[in-house]
């Protein structure tokens, strides 16, 4: 019988029960026929798309998500598909590089699944599939830990849906510190087995370097920082120069040797921040109140409401919180002598960081590595508190809480006996902070979620008192399995259970699900969309006097339908063909740009721009043509110094275009923009010159010839056979180091 009571759950039964929880958590795009996008965004905010009323949408954070990364990840998956990598997005910027773009995260694993996969099958099982790493690698770290399974879920299912992970699900950056688990228990190991190469550190380093954007990279570096720090700080004589760089030349080692691995990363898209927007500076103490969303997330509103949050200058943006039970054991953790001193280290660093200036930089996404040190101390406490003596905390705890409870029922029922005035006042506040714009367009936007706020902070409200159900729970099983030697396995799986329901409450007010799209493209085509489709042709789109409180007309949408765009949006923007007009829209500027339609607001007015024809017109937008545009590619024979002709193109693809051109041709002109990336070639294999003008567009030099001449452009990323060879290089390294050790090894069991 006491066998039976201490038999131990074996490692794999914990990695099912985690993918059950991941496949419940998703359960309506894995069993609901829907995907995991915010696709009401763009039918409720982005005109002249939206077909549903403003206030439909669910959650308005996710606009990114509808504006950004899927047309980005759609352009991706339309270059798999065409040349069976990834490469140029000719949609927006009058033609972009995909590996380039550093909000993409380019180097992620997740990528090659579009190479093989439906696009929306591809989407979801990548999103999926971080998550379940990110608890995967808890598992393990933990298990490795000495915590039985019960226990270690704890961590798993605090970490992997920390609310920076859930709010910011559809921004790809998750996956370089889905990696932060086993980064971590890699370098543990290195350091117990005293070796200076850590091959399975340095591979976890680089795929936390390769699966995030540049900022993700810097949280990498931050936990391994961490890790160094509490490894160090364990060391008598730690303040000998001796002692610091023998202890950090592993760590240095292993980051060195994972950059090598992740260099095509670094060398697509270091050279690009010349072009990042910049940033205001924020001190960070703002992010100090927040602490208060650790426990209890809604407190400060939700995204159905309005962000009250932004009174102390803060965001929504800035909630931590990875379960109110988890947090509480993390503190209590802290004060544990027993406790992992390196979760310590990642919590409080972490912590003290995002709320400094560097916040500024790192936003509160920088608390991922706090999340990590919180869901470890968490899942260790946990299974502290069935070893030891009962805490003598609980009981202070329960009336803590219920002094809270009790003031946050008074308020709420204060609120409610005086309901009329404050929303008159909430009203009249509104009134007089938001900017014209917003008050012509979205002023009823505002009073419906003013309202929806009061009713939503009432302690009644359903979010509000299910959380401080699952809390209480959570907390009382804590205390049992703390009191009681009885079924601690049970008690603990209750913990689990009741942290798991508060991240799906909390979940349920940011994760958008959607029907599928029926049509062939990203977003349901709207009605007009063929007849401007027919109007635009090869050409480019300029969109004039964007409104971005509406998102009308958001930069990249309309290369979800492949028209092309004379510009986009990227954090990190590149350099891209430009009319030279100052702003003035000259047809003829704007013709050698390879722009032939100009997009307006029909709420602005009819549009009067001298020399530019209205072709379509609706409610929501005209659109007027370019008379001079008269296409995208030219060539320049003999004899013709400055008249460049039209041509058209035999075939393109997004990494390739195929060109006839004819007898005597010096020259071909292509309206894309340039980057180094790019060749050409004749249909002999002879490579010819290529250029960029003034414009940056591309130029190609052609050899003399008196016959026709078939050209092939094509993208490939440039440098790609320098940073191929030092990360073929550096794996060789890695793989003659493993070798050596292994013989090592062997050579001295046999003497041992």
């Amino acid at each position: 019988m006491n066998c039976k009571k201490n038999r131990k759950i074996p490692l794999w039964w914990g990695i099912i029960i985690w993918a059950v929880l991941v496949l419940l958590f998703f359960v309506p795009a894995v069993f609901g026929g829907k995907v995991l996008a915010p696709v009401d965004c763009v039918e409720c905010l982005f005109k002249p798309f939206a077909t549903q009323p403003m206030e439909e949408v669910h959650n308005q954070y996710n606009v990114d998500g509808a504006s950004q990364y899927l047309p980005y990840s759609w352009a991706m998956q339309q270059s798999w598909q065409s040349d069976g990598y990834m490469g140029w997005n000719p949609y927006t910027h009058n033609g972009t590089s995909l590996p380039e773009n550093t909000m993409l995260s380019p180097g992620d694993w997740h990528h090659w699944l579009f190479g093989f996969l439906p696009f929306w099958t591809a989407w979801d099982a990548g999103i999926l599939l971080q998550f379940f790493i990110a608890g995967l690698g808890m598992i393990i770290l933990l298990k490795s830990r000495g915590i039985p399974i019960p226990y270690v879920l704890l961590g798993a299912v605090s970490f992997s849906f920390y609310s920076q992970f859930i709010m910011w699900i559809y921004d790809r950056w998750l996956g370089g510190i889905i990696w932060a688990p086993l980064i971590v228990w890699s370098l543990l190991e290195g350091r117990r087995k005293n070796k200076w190469v850590h091959i399975p550190s340095i591979l976890f380093i680089a795929l936390g370097f390769r699966g995030g954007h540049l900022q993700a990279c810097l949280f990498v570096f931050l936990l391994v920082l961490c890790v160094f720090l509490a490894d160090w700080w364990k060391r008598a004589d730690r303040w000998s120069w001796k002692v610091f760089l023998k202890s950090s030349s592993f760590y240095l080692i292993s980051g060195f040797l994972a950059a090598l691995l992740s260099l095509d990363v670094f060398v697509d898209t270091l050279p690009r921040m010349e072009g990042c927007k910049s940033l205001p500076f924020v001190w960070g103490l703002e992010n100090i109140p927040f602490l208060a969303t650790s426990v209890m997330p809604t407190l400060f509103g939700i995204p159905q409401t309005i962000s009250i949050s932004k009174v102390i200058g803060a965001d929504l943006f800035d909630i931590k919180f990875g379960g109110g039970v988890v947090f509480v054991l993390a503190v209590l953790a802290l004060f544990n002598r027993r406790a992992p001193l390196t979760a310590k280290f990642c919590f409080l660093v972490s912590l003290i960081v995002s709320c400094t200036p560097l916040s500024t930089f790192l936003y509160s996404r920088s608390t991922v590595v706090m999340a990590f040190g919180m869901s470890w101390l968490a899942g260790w406490q946990l299974f502290d508190l069935r070893r030891h003596p009962v805490l003598p905390i609980w009981r202070r705890l329960a009336w803590w809480g219920i002094g809270i409870l009790c003031i946050w029922l008074a308020v709420s029922v204060a609120v409610q006996c005086f309901h009329e005035p404050l929303l008159l006042k909430l009203h009249s506040f509104i009134d007089g902070n938001i900017t014209t714009s917003q008050q012509k367009y979205r002023h009823s936007w505002y009073l419906l979620r003013s309202e929806r706020l009061l009713d939503q902070l009432m302690i009644w409200d359903w979010r509000n008192a299910l959380l401080i159900l699952l809390v209480s729970v959570g907390g009382w099983a804590c205390s049992r399995l703390n009191i009681s030697s009885r079924y601690p396995k049970w008690w603990a799986g209750l913990v689990v259970l009741c942290t798991f329901g508060e991240q799906i409450v909390f979940s349920s007010s940011w994760i958008a699900y959607s029907d599928k799209p029926e049509s062939g493209y990203l977003y349901k085509e709207p009605e007009w969309m063929s007849e401007f489709r027919g109007h635009v042709g090869d050409g480019a789109v300029v969109i004039v006097n964007p409104h971005n409180d509406l998102d009308f007309l958001c930069t990249n949408h309309l290369s979800t339908y492949g028209i092309r765009l004379a510009s986009g949006y990227e954090t990190v923007q590149p350099r891209y063909l430009r009319p030279l007009s100052d702003g003035h829209y000259y047809p003829k500027d704007y013709a050698m740009a390879g722009i032939s339609h100009l997009l307006c607001d029909a709420k602005a007015g009819r549009p009067s721009f001298d020399g530019w024809n209205l072709v379509q017109e609706t409610e929501d937008f005209f659109l007027l043509e370019n008379p001079l545009y008269r296409g995208r590619y030219f060539v320049r024979t003999q004899g013709e110094k400055n008249h460049f002709s039209p041509v058209v193109p035999d075939w393109r693809t997004n990494n390739k275009i195929h060109v006839t051109v004819p007898p005597g041709t010096k020259e071909l002109s292509v309206l894309e923009s340039y980057s180094r990336g790019w060749s050409a070639r004749t249909g002999k294999g002879e490579e010819l010159p290529l250029s960029s003008t003034e414009r940056y567009s591309i130029l190609v030099s052609v050899p003399d010839s008196e016959q026709q001449t078939e050209i092939l452009l094509q993208y490939h990323t440039p440098y790609r056979e320098w940073y191929y060879s030092m990360m073929g290089g550096t794996a060789l390294f890695l793989l003659v180091a493993a070798l050596l050790q292994r013989r090592v090894n062997i050579r001295t069991e046999k003497e041992g």
